[in-house]
């Protein structure tokens, strides 16, 4: 059945880049479809021509998705849209420490290319959302659209485990980490896009959902963080551009987050001490056996590689990680340090280069206005930026696809406004600059 299925995407992504060639109107829809399918389709949605389903790593085969064929087609689809050359530059490092650590690697090749090929998709999708955000004016919020739509229904799943007694439930990912580490490139936006412009309904549910998800799910970071990644959007939003609209719904949101911090402290308290406690004594066990494994190995021990290369040698072991399942089959609980162990300090400095230099472009554009509601998607990228910069420091679950995915959308619209003001004329005596000539579908 696999090859079938991957034939099929074979035979219809041709057929997908034809239709969104020859009908630019219907680029949108594939934009809210391409971002819906990241929560409902992403993660069932898929064959692996090759297959390791037992592999303790982030990465467990060689998969094709509908995703790749969505960003294939849209990229067949657009015109080439120019990419910050702080962005190559620090991915060219990154992908230079997976080289380096691949040469170097004391294990198997294979879980190698399995993260190899990731990263590969990975791009694609950045170049298709860069491309398109950059080509079509409300690309940028259909592919929001599309992801705050999975993350209300998601929240809807999440409330029904809850209801049934699931333990800190993670809807359709079955993990509260993983839930809440993927509300950072959506919430945060959608807020955004309610500050600044009229749409009301779908931004304000997504806000309410995830409320709702970090207090089902329990997870102390999530929690946290969507407690600051709010009001942070907020004051983004204000420095953005200021109007009496935005500080109504500043006042609002501060009220509501006064009113779900109850909420989020019944939450945080659900698990008892003792497990808390333990779960902190696992992590710091976790982090040095990490830090063990980098002094020994500053060029890295290979991609995909940590969970069986920290068993097998003895790291876990002599770092006091607990014999149990739960915590001899995962990596270490912060990306920057499992980064650093599988891709050495390159591929650490790449990673970090690449974050922050997603941010500086935020920065940028964040001085920047056009008479247009994308623009104001630009607050909310930022925050997204920032608050998973954080994020990622307690948690290993960025190294999955669907995670991989939902950077690359955020990075690639950011990429993409960027495209749009460098293309854009620069009216006679004006201050702004802002895109006069893209492709509007009907």
């Amino acid at each position: 059945m696999k090859w079938v299925f991957i034939l099929g995407l074979i035979l219809a992504t041709p057929a997908l880049a034809a239709m969104l060639r020859a009908q630019p109107r219907m680029l949108l829809p594939a934009c809210f479809l391409l971002g819906l399918s990241i929560f409902l389709l992403g993660p069932k949605l898929w064959a692996a021509p090759v297959s390791w389903p037992y592999w303790p790593g982030a990465v467990r085969g060689i998969y094709v998705s509908f995703i790749d064929a969505i960003a294939v087609a849209l990229i067949a689809a657009t015109r080439p849209a120019r990419t910050p050359l702080t962005v190559k530059l620090a991915f060219l490092v990154y992908c230079l420490g997976l080289l380096v650590s691949t040469a170097v690697a004391q294990v198997g090749l294979m879980p190698i290319a399995f993260y190899a090929w990731q990263l590969f998709r990975t791009m694609l999708l950045f170049i298709a959302i860069c491309r398109v955000s950059a080509t079509v004016q409300k690309a940028p919020i259909a592919l929001i659209g599309g992801l705050s739509l999975g993350i209300i229904i998601e929240a809807g799943v999440v409330a029904f485990q809850f209801s049934k007694g699931i333990p800190r439930p993670g809807g359709t990912f079955n993990n509260a980490n993983y839930m809440g580490l993927s509300l950072d490139y959506v919430v945060f936006p959608a807020i955004a896009l309610m500050l600044g412009t009229r749409r009301l309904i779908w931004p304000g549910l997504t806000g309410l959902a995830a409320i709702v998800i970090a207090v089902c799910g329990g997870s102390r970071a999530t929690i946290a963080l969507v407690a600051i990644g709010i009001p942070l959007t907020v004051i983004l939003s204000l420095l953005h551009r200021r109007s009496g609209r935005k500080f109504a719904f500043a006042g609002l949101t501060t009220l509501l987050l006064l009113v779900a911090a109850p909420l989020f402290l019944w939450a945080a308290s659900q698990r008892s001490r003792e497990v808390l406690e333990s779960s902190d004594q696992m992590r710091s066990a976790m982090t040095l056996s990490a830090k063990m494994i980098i002094a020994d190995f500053p060029l890295g021990i290979g991609a995909n590689q940590y969970v069986p290369f920290a068993n097998t040698r003895g790291y876990n072991e002599r770092a006091g990680v607990p014999w149990n399942e739960e915590n001899r089959v995962v990596p270490v609980h912060n990306t920057y340090y499992l980064v650093a162990a599988e891709m050495g300090l390159l591929g650490l400095v790449g990673l970090i280069s690449l974050l922050a230099s997603f941010i500086l472009v935020g920065v940028r554009l964040l001085g920047r206005q056009w008479d247009d509601e994308v623009n104001e998607l630009i607050p909310g990228l930022l925050a997204a930026m920032i608050i998973t910069s954080i994020h990622i420091s307690v948690e290993f679950v960025a190294m999955d696809f669907i995670l991989h995915s939902l950077f690359a959308i955020s990075a690639g619209i950011l990429a993409g406004l960027s495209a749009q003001l460098r293309r854009a004329p620069v009216p006679s005596g004006t201050r702004s600059m802002g895109p006069r000539a893209l492709v509007s579908p009907a």
